[in-house]
């Protein structure tokens, strides 16, 4: 017994000490109706314990004819330890049917006297042996009887076996004082046995020895190779114990087997199933190894045609194929099967996918691959094969719609992404700053295909611009024009803006200052030779400026910014507060960027709220991998400028954050 009720540990260090205590003193004094000056003054002790010896005191005890507790026989025999008027006698308290209440005494000439306080009982409950079917034997199978020997077991009303919920009394096969009867059930698995009187907080005994149960055992299955939704039988003992199979990377329950008996379970292998150990599970949780299976792979790939054009359906043959549920062409953003059958899948070509591997994947993560090759374009011919530079040719040949750009040579090669084309057409302009003789097919996919001694491009004497470095400034910047044949430029523009100051020209690069004056738009560079004709060169973009917001704006501390600004969540100096004036006057609109600058290396994140503080961005770099974060003003930028208020400020941006270092934050209208 491991485990005692904490009231019955207290009784027996009470009554070891106060055997002889009575259940009061004097009250249960009462007065012999037929005049023999018999009374009981007390008894004890109380509680008392069932099977146990009782001591009454009293006047003329010895004169009684019997002491009658609630619910047992009338008790005759006593000893009479003192007579006269200090009295005493004992008597043994019955092992069973006795109950709690008053004693009554019956005298010798028919009168009774009836104590006032009721007799109470020590109950010591034991558990002294189980078995299941004979003595001894303390090991069982689901469904066997287990046999619990002890005394007072009539007040535990549930057992518990180790993993299982509580048996209560109404499903115990036998119950009385010294024997509880109970079924293992199917969810118990080895461990101690415990009993519970089933109230809160009450009484419950352990077993000191542990109930072994059997489990089910399998016939061992070696390295079985298998394929997903095939029936899979296993065979073993006491099968109706299994509430699941589980494989690796899946788990059917018992109410999707195909069948199941004592000896014997069949279940489909599923999809998600790979290789590995497989194991039957009982209802007490218990997972017995069963065996290995190798799940199967389709094999035997092909694929056709071969090549295959981007765009174009593939068929890849096999056996098993039925089994595949993802494609993955080679560079691709997204591949898709469009059919899947036992013997064959399809799947359109992506028009990014370059040749290599195409990779089929199975619901339980396996993988196999089949090669395969794409067709390229091909030139026949050049019409004119020999041009100036500046003037047009058309490129014929096959699966030319492949084609999304075309590089032609030159001091600095050009690439025209800009012409009109068939899959066997291709008109195009070659860029007046080329020269030389081929050039280079940019496909769809990103590859490249090189075209020799098909076009010769001779140098145009017209000035040409091959680049602008960057491709868009602020006006007063200074940018550099790459191209050919400058000498002959006697004058430069951007748009209507005449550029004045030149840094240096030489007859391939121009590096100049964008005028100081220029508007922020989109221009024509336009380049004016010495009789006035205007050549007209690319698009050329001018930007706002940016606008260091420490020329405004104050951090939430309410002092200057300062670099490097380092954000805070808590720190005021760390967080700070754009207005909506100040947005507005700098013409901040839809397309308009914050930017912070910082060192490539700093970590860390910034936050955009509104004036109300909720969250509408957040921008981040986790990796330090960036030199800027930006933040384009949307919609939802917009509107907390025009429409949301705080109440009480021109608050249009609270901006905070955990970022170290910024080293400047702008606003690029």
């Amino acid at each position: 017994m491991k485990k005692i009720s904490k009231i019955f540990a207290m009784l027996v260090v009470v009554l070891a000490g106060l055997s002889l205590t009575a259940c009061n003193e004097g009250d249960d004094l009462s007065t012999d109706q037929y005049g023999n000056e018999i009374s009981l003054q007390s008894f004890g002790p109380c509680p008392v314990l069932r099977g146990g010896t009782l001591y009454l005191y009293g006047t003329n005890l010895d004169q009684i004819e019997s002491v009658n507790l609630p619910g047992a026989d009338p008790i005759t025999a006593y000893e009479i330890l003192q007579s006269g008027y200090n009295s005493k006698i004992s008597i043994q308290v019955p092992a069973e049917k006795c109950e709690p209440g008053q004693i009554v005494l019956k005298t010798k000439k028919g009168g009774e006297i009836t104590s006032v306080s009721p007799i109470t009982y020590r109950e010591d409950i034991e558990i002294t042996k189980f078995f299941v079917g004979s003595e001894g034997n303390m090991v069982g199978n689901v469904g066997d009887v287990v046999t619990i020997k002890g005394d007072y077991l009539n007040l535990m009303h549930g057992v518990i076996f180790a993993g299982s919920d509580t048996i209560k009394e109404a499903e115990f096969v036998g119950h009385d004082r010294y024997t509880i009867q109970v079924k293992i059930p199917a969810e118990a698995r080895t461990g101690v046995i415990t009993l519970t009187d089933a109230t809160k907080d009450g009484a419950s005994l352990e077993t000191k020895e542990e109930l072994t149960i059997n489990t089910p055992e399998a016939t061992p299955i070696k390295d079985r190779n298998i394929k997903a939704g095939e029936i899979l039988s296993i065979k073993g003992s006491s099968f109706d114990q299994i509430v699941s199979v589980k494989f690796e990377g899946a788990t059917v329950d018992a109410a999707d087997f195909k069948s199941q008996s004592v000896a014997e379970i069949t279940v489909a292998v599923p999809a998600k199933a790979t290789d590995g150990t497989f194991y039957v599970v009982t209802k007490s949780c218990i997972e017995v190894p069963v065996g290995n299976i190798i799940t199967v792979v389709p094999t035997q790939l092909v694929a056709t045609p071969n090549p295959v054009k981007n765009g174009a359906e593939l068929t890849i043959t096999g056996k098993d194929m039925d089994l595949i549920t993802g494609i993955a062409f080679p560079n691709a953003k997204e591949s898709k099967l469009n059919k899947v059958e036992t013997t064959k899948v399809t799947s359109t070509v992506p028009e990014d996918a370059q040749e290599g591997d195409i990779t089929l994947s199975l619901d339980n993560g396996k993988t196999v691959t089949v090669a395969y090759t794409l067709v390229k374009p091909t030139v026949a011919s050049c019409t004119p094969a020999a041009i100036t530079a500046g003037e047009k040719t058309i490129i014929k040949g096959t699966d030319l719609d492949l084609v999304k750009s075309i590089t032609f040579p030159g001091d600095a090669e050009m690439t025209v992404d800009d012409f009109k084309g068939t899959a066997n057409a291709i008109a195009v302009t070659v860029p007046a700053a080329c020269a030389g003789s081929g050039f280079k097919l940019n496909l769809k996919n990103g590859t490249t295909v090189n075209i020799d001694g098909q076009l010769s491009i001779k140098a145009a004497t017209d000035p040409a611009i091959a680049s602008v470095t960057p491709g868009e400034a602020i006006a007063g910047s200074t940018i550099t024009i790459t191209g050919k044949n400058f000498q002959n430029i006697q004058n430069l523009y951007i748009g209507s803006y005449k550029v004045n100051r030149y840094t240096s020209r030489t007859n391939t690069e121009i590096v100049c200052q964008v005028p100081a004056n220029a508007e922020v738009g989109t221009y024509k560079i336009v380049m004016e030779d010495p009789d006035g004709n205007k050549i007209e060169g690319p698009d050329f973009k001018i930007v706002p400026a940016e606008k260091d917001i420490a020329d405004f704006a104050k951090n939430e501390a309410g002092t200057a910014i300062t670099y490097p600004f380092v954000f805070s969540w808590n720190d005021g100096t760390g967080k700070f507060r754009l207005n909506k004036a100040d947005l507005i006057k700098l013409g901040v609109k839809k397309g308009s960027k914050l930017i912070i600058y910082k060192d490539a290396s700093v970590t860390g994140q910034v936050q955009i709220n509104d004036a109300n503080w909720d969250s509408l961005y957040t921008i981040a770099d986790w990796n330090g991998t960036e030199a800027q974060l930006v933040q384009e003003f949307d919609d939802k930028m917009m509107n907390a400028i025009n429409n949301v208020s705080d109440g009480w400020s021109d608050t249009a941006f609270a901006i905070q954050g955990d970022l170290g270092k910024a080293n400047k934050i702008v606003i690029l209208p």
